[in-house]
């Protein structure tokens, strides 16, 4: 085979990982002639793209080794390899190169795009072909130079084998080229359902629009997103869906109605939605005249199930009734009956209680309910869509249940199943139990979802959204997203929308469902940052191509345990979410991993195991799912970043109020992720607990540690600014269950900070979290009482804070359970720790550069 046909099939074999892209070989280089000289030569390269080489020799000489066929060298400082107007963007550039003649100078060189530098300055140091690699995420046409950097004539670089992959941003979005088909409507006198037939060529989504005319004045507009209710060409916008059917519900009776569907596109694209507008798919129908009602018989069988602060129920349905109205107080009687023709709303006072819900559905969840309080529900059935509507059942159905005290929110007994087992059975276990009964709400269900799991605390409409919020109260965020109102849509820098982000990205499963939908890992993010991660695995980046401008979310390059690629990095404050996230999808959905191959897929492959990957058998690779790089990295960000209250508040609504009606197991008991990948061998070590106390003279560093396996030694960094760490001392690994290291010698300081650097045999090390220690007397005298405790604490502080602040209170595995402004100026307040169970606890205040931690202890 030749150099070209060779090269080829390599390019063949890339296109699977990157999207369109380009090459050059330099087997065209010398169709007028090698010359040994030095001197500008122009040629059509593989693309039929110009490429111009100046003080250039293309004879293929030196002593340069692992270039096959054609290569070009260049020399001093004019020595340039140039190409312009590159199309379709540059995700990611390499090539190989090298020193060309032993006895040369030692050449530099580095990438320019568009007459940006990217990357670093290399020097080819050696005469074997060595391949550089620069992520460049260039979204248009780009011009490519590679300048030999050293001014000498003596310093000589061999170039060969360019290869670029196309721009990781999303492409335009495209118009679809056809219509849905076969519009079938059917009705009650107040609504209205469809379906259809799919686009062919497939679309992404479908534009519904209602009108009493036969006709619309206007078709939907490109760029423009539209939400139900708004007006269009004299209609109505019923809704955007990604599936092929609708209802449409509040219509007048025996009234005629037309329908208009148009397809667009506006999923992993830029610049939509992108409307068909022409010959939209078209149908009528009229809604039923009103019967007369007829009193329907009441509901049967109510399951209710508790937690802290909600209680969620079902029951079933009976025939006859198409509404339900339910109700919830705190006394044994209600002492009122709904009257008929009166339609009740969310919140409304009902006899001696509150309107739950009334609508459709029957199932219900009711919020913002008191702990350990008895809760009286009454379930009414009813009529409408009839004369005289709505029409009630006389009798309800009724059922009773307490709240709980339970710091998690875990309903009674869940994890039973998981008690006392580890590895593979534990991990089966839970996703046994995490499947059971889980909910597919369907695509478009989670933008209704969102409004339970992802609503900034504080506020009743501002999404939270991990890839810009910088998880602090005291910063006013540069971008707010409202629900619903900035819902994406069309979207063109950071701040303009949020969509819906595949923590695990959706083409790494081929948009497979359940996984499509699953709510544990689609979250709300910005549209912008969310096209920039594209497809790349999680990461620690250290050389970035990109930024986001809020919170500093990172697309680039580093070294994560030895992987070097692309990857996305997020704010530090959610990167144990997205870790957490992580090992959910690998517990949930062990048996599709393994049957639908994920790792197959070229943009999983960095992450996910193949076959025989790492010398591991079906029954390892099904157990530790991710490449031992990606593993680690999961579990040094868990470490980093334990459980959040966001975290347990959007576990407890998804169970709760989403619909999906499952649990995250690593966001309620942390412990089981160790428990099952420390069978894999492939962990560092894991540290579940880290403190630091403070002497009389020294400060004492106790920590707590699982899986040391091929593990060498702890070396105990310490920083007078958080920042800067330096070693002051080790302890050898022994396989303990706790260690402890005291610090004598204390520099003279407000405060110290101590992380741990964990070696394994091989020198790849992981950081602990980093925890501080005051050393000053302010805050030396803080007072906590009672202790122990049972319904509040008191703090006392020797000093006022100097600066509005908070108070955290966390468990012993460091999951903050509670958190309680403090104000400038105070010196002593109250927390209420009635809501937690018996055990110790740590108190934190935060007061600028001041800190104060303390232990207490609650009993009941």
């Amino acid at each position: 085979m030749n150099k070209q046909l060779l090269f080829s099939i390599a390019l063949l074999l890339q296109a699977f990982i990157g999207f369109t892209q380009g090459s050059e070989s330099f087997t065209n280089s010398n169709n007028g002639g090698a010359g040994s000289n030095y001197a500008t030569r122009t040629w059509t390269g593989d693309n039929g793209l110009t490429w111009t080489a100046t003080s250039a020799r293309n004879d293929e000489q030196g002593t340069v080794t692992g270039m096959n066929g054609d290569f070009i060298i260049v020399r001093n400082a004019s020595g340039i390899i140039s190409c312009a107007g590159i199309p379709n963007g540059c995700g990611q550039i390499s090539f190989k190169y090298a020193r060309a003649f032993t006895s040369a100078t030692l050449p530099t060189f580095a990438v320019f795009i568009n007459s940006v530098q990217y990357g670093p300055v290399v020097t080819a140091s050696g005469n074997a072909a060595q391949t550089f690699t620069v992520t460049v995420d260039e979204p248009g046409s780009f011009d490519l130079e590679i300048r030999q950097l050293t001014a000498s004539d003596n310093g000589r670089l061999a170039i060969d084998s360019i290869v670029w992959t196309g721009s990781n941003n999303n492409p335009p979005c495209e118009e679809p080229t056809a219509q849905p088909t076969s519009l079938n409507l059917s009705s009650t006198p107040n609504t209205v359902t469809g379906n259809f037939t799919a686009a062919m060529p497939t679309a992404g989504e479908y534009l519904v629009v209602r009108s009493t005319s036969a006709t619309l004045s206007a078709a939907p507009v490109d760029g423009g997103g539209y939400a139900a209710g708004q007006a269009l060409g004299g209609g109505t916008v019923v809704g955007s869906y990604t599936g092929t059917s609708f209802t449409d519900a509040n219509l007048v009776a025996n009234t005629q109605y037309y329908y208009f569907v148009f397809a667009f596109n506006n999923e992993d694209c830029n610049g939509g939605p992108n409307y068909l507008s022409t010959n939209s798919l078209t149908g009528s129908v009229a809604t039923q005249p009103l019967p007369a009602c007829t009193t329907p018989a009441a509901a049967t069988n109510l399951n209710l199930t508790s937690a802290n602060n909600f209680i969620s129920g079902n029951f079933t349905a009976v025939a006859g009734s198409n509404r339900y109205l339910v109700v919830i107080s705190t006394s044994a009687t209600i002492g009122a009956t709904p009257t008929n023709g009166v339609t009740y709303t969310q919140g409304q006072v009902f006899g001696s209680g509150t309107v739950v819900s009334f609508n459709t559905a029957a199932n219900f969840a009711a919020t913002g309910l008191n702990t350990l309080t008895q809760y009286y529900l009454y379930v009414f059935t009813a009529s409408m869509e009839c004369s005289g509507q709505p029409v009630y059942s006389s009798t309800s159905l009724n059922g009773n249940i307490s709240t709980t005290n339970n710091s998690t929110g875990i309903p009674t007994g869940y994890y039973d199943a998981a008690n006392g087992l580890s590895c593979q059975p534990l991990k089966t276990a839970l996703k046994n139990i995490i499947s059971a009964g889980a909910v597919n709400i369907g695509y478009d269900g989670l933008w209704t979802a969102y409004q339970y799991t992802d609503i900034k605390p504080g506020t009743t409409n501002l999404i939270w959204d991990i890839y810009t919020d910088d998880n602090n109260p005291a910063v006013p965020e540069t971008y707010n997203f409202v629900y619903s109102d900035d819902q994406c849509g069309n979207y063109n820098s950071e701040g303009d929308c949020y969509n819906r982000e595949h923590s695990t990205p959706k083409s790494w499963f081929n948009d497979a469902s359940p996984m499509h939908n699953d709510i544990f890992h689609v979250v709300p993010t910005d549209g912008w940052v969310n096209g920039k991660r594209s497809n790349y695995p999680y990461g620690d980046v250290t050389n970035a191509s990109f930024t986001s401008i809020d919170n500093q979310s990172k697309v680039g390059t580093g070294n994560n345990f030895g992987y070097t690629g692309t990857v996305f990095q997020p704010f530090s404050a959610f990167r144990g979410d997205v870790a957490r996230m992580s090992l959910y999808m690998a517990t949930r959905y062990e048996d599709q991993i393994i049957s639908q191959n994920w790792a197959g897929n070229a943009q999983a492959g960095p992450a996910m195991l193949t076959a025989g990957e790492e010398g591991l058998d079906a029954a390892a690779r099904r157990l530790q799912v991710y490449n031992t790089w990606y593993l680690r990295t999961m579990f040094k960000w868990m470490n980093e970043d334990p459980v959040s209250q966001k975290e347990i508040d959007r576990n407890n609504a998804v169970y709760y109020q989403s619909g999906q009606n499952n649990r995250n197991p690593f966001v309620d008991r942390p412990e089981y992720a160790a428990l099952i990948w420390e069978c894999t061998g492939a962990l560092p070590v894991t540290i579940t607990d880290f403190t630091a106390a403070r002497n009389a003279s020294s400060i004492v560093l106790r920590w707590y540690a699982t899986y040391e396996t091929n593990f060498k030694r702890y070396d105990i960094e310490r920083s007078i600014n958080g920042i800067n760490f330096y070693k002051v001392g080790e302890v050898e690994g022994k396989n303990y269950a706790n260690y402890s290291f005291e610090d004598a010698e204390l520099p003279a300081a407000a405060q110290v900070y101590y992380r741990l650097k964990m070696i394994d045999i091989d020198g790849t090390f992981s950081n602990s979290k980093t925890v501080v220690v005051r050393l000053n007397n302010y805050f030396s005298k803080a007072i906590i009482y009672p202790n122990p405790a049972s319904t509040s604490v008191t703090v006392k502080l020797s000093d006022p804070v100097r600066s509005n602040s908070f108070v955290t209170i966390s468990d012993l595995a460091g999951r903050s359970l509670k958190q309680q402004s403090v104000r400038r100026g105070e010196s002593i307040f109250v927390v209420d720790v009635q809501q937690l169970p018996a055990g110790r606890y740590f108190l934190k205040v935060n007061d600028a550069q001041t800190v104060i931690n303390q232990s207490f202890v609650i009993i009941k």
